[in-house]
């Protein structure tokens, strides 16, 4: 028995062995098979049926003025995309030359990744300078010369031309910074002509890795106008990609808002991206494209302002900004003026109806990234074309001021409507300042109540009302107003300002509150404050938050709630603004508005000779602001009608000379609202509307 189980144990060893033999040789006569019998048809078919799925971007949602006509949209632009493939680099070199030559004939180009200046390398930012050294581990001393010469001997460019080098090492720089794969592309160049597209197309097989992606690209179709409120897109940075709270829907290659309200309502703009199934082989050929999830068009965003009111605005601003600058219109000449700003808004919301600056920018050539050499030009313009300064800039008020250290007197009861101060001149106490009239005629305006002095623009007369009441009540009554706080406009960049005698100085004499009593000292606002400063006094004392935007809506025009949208903004700018009744006398308002509509329509008025012949009773107020270099700031605030006001203007001309100059930016303004009829702002609509061109 012991035999037979031995001789059966050996029996199975054997057969065991006999069947590996036979499933090792199944094996290799398979594999000999697949590899090299029937190698070729099946390496192509899986070649072939490689999937790469990439982003469809969605369009932005679109923008509009308070009546429709469109003020940032969208249209259908071609993208170069490289992806990495099977090949040399020498043949790689090759692919990219005679791509950017084909680009080059019709005047496109391959994106900057790399700029020259005075033969240095410069960088727009530190963070793209150290991802440069730290992707080649350069050291941040070495020359440019030597940096560049690394560089062609590690692409193998030597044998190309000293310019054809450069230009492809743009795209080999781009690669090694970005990365790229069969699968994940670069952006090889944006928006490229229809041409460059019908050219490339024609030899695509010839220029593995090379794919032309459509893709919705913002477009401002009225260029300057509402710039700075507007802002504008570009591709999103890693920084801005890292604070991301929310990653979900962006790519390291998304349109992002930079500004402006492209970037506060990023949120609502943006659109859900969809994506594109592409069967490719390994050489990069797209065999078959298919839309695996379609993208939807982000939210419409309708915006307060009235096109013409801020074409208007932009216009007259720049006119008279020329005209002083050059003496021209009668104006005595400041060439230093060469900037300014006006805020137009609806007394009784504080909406904005126009927001201009001067100098101004188009938001289309930051579009698909603008090249190092056009941004250097812009941020070193002395003018600084890119600053809001509606929001952003600071000016001290001048005689601006002088209305609200008149309503403070009067609701505090330190003087009266009717009670009369003596201008002597020399006002006798704190430094025994000057009235404007007496340094430059020798003579004084006698005896005057508010209105009068508000007409005259009295110093001596405000200089008294200041030390009566103080400059704890200035400081009260100025915020009151409203003044020294944000007003709570949807984007970014709004400074504060400052209030004289605010805790801001160590000591406080009286010859500060008799400064700051007539604009003067510390007081510094922006004209967006001081035009909603204007809008209270002027609705009879209601302080409402400023806004722009009127309304947000997808496109089944189902609208976001105002309270989501306030919640939203109020997150975002981290400003929470109390609207707030003033209780103000009627009385004590009619007679502060009254100085300001004699200002505008009585000989002896400072800006009588403007206003003179309007058909809409405005009542006015200039102001003169020393500046610290230069010549003095020039300043316009008003409203109208006179009588049942609905809007409110501020106008600042930097180094101006003269307010009484700067109401001639602000009388076109009022012209232009009280003529514009229901049935013109219909047409405008019809002659400013542009198609689109993408919407999903």
């Amino acid at each position: 028995m012991k035999n037979k189980i031995k001789q059966l144990l050996e029996d199975r060893d054997y057969v065991i062995k006999i069947f590996i033999y036979i499933v090792a040789a199944i094996f290799v006569i398979t594999l000999f098979r697949l590899q090299i019998v029937e190698g070729k048809e099946y390496r192509e078919t899986s070649e072939k049926k490689m999937l790469r799925s990439s982003t469809i971007e969605a369009p932005r949602g679109e923008i509009y003025d308070t009546n429709g006509v469109l003020l940032a949209t969208n249209k259908l632009g071609f993208d170069l995309k490289l992806y990495k493939t099977k090949l040399k680099n020498d043949e790689l070199n090759d692919v990219i030359k005679r791509t950017i030559d084909i680009l080059e004939k019709n005047k496109d180009s391959v994106k900057e990744t790399l700029s020259l200046e005075n033969g240095e390398i410069v960088f727009y930012s530190e963070s793209d300078k150290k991802k440069f050294y730290d992707a080649y581990k350069f050291d941040e001393n070495m020359k440019t010369d030597e940096i560049l010469n690394k560089l062609y001997e590690k692409y193998e460019l030597e044998s190309y031309s000293t310019e054809d080098k450069f230009k492809i090492l743009q795209v080999r720089n781009n690669i090694t910074i970005n990365g790229y794969s069969l699968f994940k592309s670069i952006d090889l160049a944006e928006n490229i002509s229809y041409e460059s597209v019908i050219m490339l197309e024609e030899i695509k097989t010839d220029l593995p890795g090379i794919n032309i992606s459509v893709s919705p690209k913002r477009y401002y179709p009225n260029g300057t106008i509402a710039a700075h409120i507007l802002g504008y897109v570009g591709n999103i940075t890693d920084e801005e990609y890292s604070e991301l709270e929310d990653k979900e829907g962006y790519t390291i290659n998304s349109t992002f808002g930079k500004m402006g309200i492209e970037k506060s309502m990023e949120k609502y703009l943006k659109g859900k991206d969809g994506i594109l199934r592409t069967q490719v082989d390994s050489m990069g050929i797209a065999n078959d494209e298919q839309i695996y999830q379609e993208p939807e068009s982000g939210n419409n965003v309708t915006l307060t302002i009235d096109y013409r009111l801020q074409k208007v605005s932009e216009e007259s601003l720049k006119k008279v900004i020329y005209q002083i600058s050059n003496g021209e219109a009668g104006f005595k000449k400041y060439s230093d003026a060469a900037s300014g700003s006006v805020v137009v808004l609806d007394v009784n919301t504080s909406e904005v109806l126009a927001m201009a600056n001067y100098p101004t920018f188009d938001p289309n050539e930051f579009v698909d990234g603008i090249e190092y050499s056009r941004w250097k030009e812009i941020n070193s313009d002395t003018t600084k074309p890119m600053f809001n300064r509606a929001i952003s800039g600071t000016y001290s008020p001048g005689s601006t001021y002088k209305m609200l250290v008149g309503i403070a007197g009067l609701e505090l009861g330190e003087i009266t409507v009717d009670e009369k101060i003596r201008d002597t001149g020399i006002y006798p106490y704190g430094h025994k300042p000057k009235c404007w009239i007496y340094t430059s005629y020798r003579r004084t305006h006698g005896y005057i109540n508010v209105s009068e002095a508000i007409k005259v623009s009295c110093n001596c007369f405000f200089y008294d009302v200041g030390r009566r009441i103080g400059i704890e009540e200035l400081v009260k009554y100025s915020k009151l107003f409203g003044l020294g706080s944000k007003t709570g406009v949807e984007i970014l960049g709004e400074n504060e300002g400052i209030i004289a005698g605010d805790n801001n100085v160590d000591e406080w004499y009286l010859g500060d509150t008799l400064s700051a009593a007539i604009g003067q000292s510390y007081n510094s606002y922006t004209p967006i404050q001081l035009a909603n400063y204007i809008a209270a006094l002027s609705n009879g004392g209601n302080l409402n938050r400023v806004s722009l935007i009127k309304e947000v809506s997808d496109n089944e025009g189902t609208k976001a709630s105002p309270s989501e949208l306030l919640k939203y903004i109020e997150e975002f700018t981290g400003v929470k603004f109390k609207e707030s009744r003033l209780n103000l006398k009627q009385e004590n308002i009619d007679a502060i508005t009254e100085g300001m509509r004699t200002v505008t329509s009585e000989a002896g008025g400072t800006s009588y000779i403007t206003f003179k012949n309007s058909e809409i009773e405005v009542a006015g107020k200039t102001g003169t602001a020393q500046v610290s270099n230069g010549s003095e700031n020039a300043l316009f605030v008003g409203f109208a009608p006179a009588d049942n006001p609905e809007i409110a203007v501020v106008a600042v001309i930097e180094h101006g000379g003269s307010g009484t100059y700067t109401a001639n930016v602000v009388k076109p303004i009022m012209d232009e609202y009280f003529n514009i009829s229901q049935k013109e702002k219909v047409e405008k609509v019809d002659q400013t509307m542009v198609d689109s061109g993408v919407k999903y």
